[in-house]
């Protein structure tokens, strides 16, 4: 009977989301450009949800926002990293004194945001927490995404090659002096018109390229499972998980007697 009552509260639970999604996801119907994340901007601004109210900043974020355009308006040529780098710096040499001001700033807001976020929580719909936990769950996904790129970028990931047409129209551009963007509008049909013999150069290139981008992605995602990344390659490449044996060895050893 528990395990049912477990079951039962999972299948409300992923069908008031489900149902959530569904609200969201309505006016999609044919509009396909329209995303989840549009609708939930406009869901929000629709259901009137008060903004929330903003965590306050600790001791170091505090002196970072006081800083930070000051060394950028001091240090124009240098980046993003030198610029934390030089933060850093100095934020060691901030004395006691003035951490502890920061620090009894930090707390005085921490007061009041706790009481402040309590209220938000509590006047909050059950129709609005349901929307604003999709935000939450979308920015996530976007950031997660956007981390993964990062990664994949820094790593070198292999790039996959241009297949035929990409390949045919790369050729054409060059030949007609035209940017791919301009001549792909005008040369959509002519494509189907290249002879099967010609196209045969292209695939052939192609499957050439393809050959040598499977071998480095494959040395790449080897090395991606070396250094701990292996939810950046393809399934079929990770190696599977080795049970435990219980086998014994029996080798060299009498069958015992009945």
């Amino acid at each position: 009977m528990a395990g049912q009552g477990f079951l039962l509260k999972t299948f409300n639970v992923l069908s008031s989301r489900i149902i959530s999604v569904n609200r969201l996801n309505v006016t999609n119907f044919g509009n396909p450009s329209r995303t989840l994340k549009t609708d939930i901007k406009e869901r929000i601004k629709s259901l009137n949800i008060p903004e929330k109210p903003k965590k306050p900043l600790t001791p170091y974020l505090q002196f970072l926002n006081q800083r930070r355009d000051v060394i950028v308006k001091e240090n124009p040529k240098i980046g993003p990293k030198d610029v934390l780098r030089k933060l850093s710096e100095e934020w060691k040499q901030v004395s006691e004194e003035q951490k502890a001001k920061m620090k009894e700033k930090f707390h005085e807001e921490s007061e009041i945001y706790d009481k402040k976020i309590l209220k938000f929580n509590t006047d909050l719909t059950e129709e609005q927490r349901e929307v604003l936990q999709l935000a939450n769950n979308e920015k996530k996904e976007q950031r997660k995404k956007r981390k993964t790129t990062k990664l994949l970028k820094e790593t070198q990931k292999p790039k996959r090659p241009q297949g035929p047409y990409l390949l045919y129209l790369q050729e054409q551009s060059k030949i007609r002096n035209l940017p791919l963007n301009i001549l792909m509008k005008t040369i959509k049909n002519d494509w189907a018109e290249v002879p099967e013999s010609q196209k045969e150069k292209y695939k052939a290139q192609y499957a050439k390229e393809n050959e040598k981008y499977e071998l480095e992605l494959e040395k790449w995602e080897k090395r991606m499972i070396s250094e701990g990344h292996p939810e950046l390659v393809r399934a079929k490449s990770k190696v599977p998980e080795e049970r435990p044996s219980r086998i014994l060895d029996l080798k060299g050893k009498k069958p015992s007697k009945q």
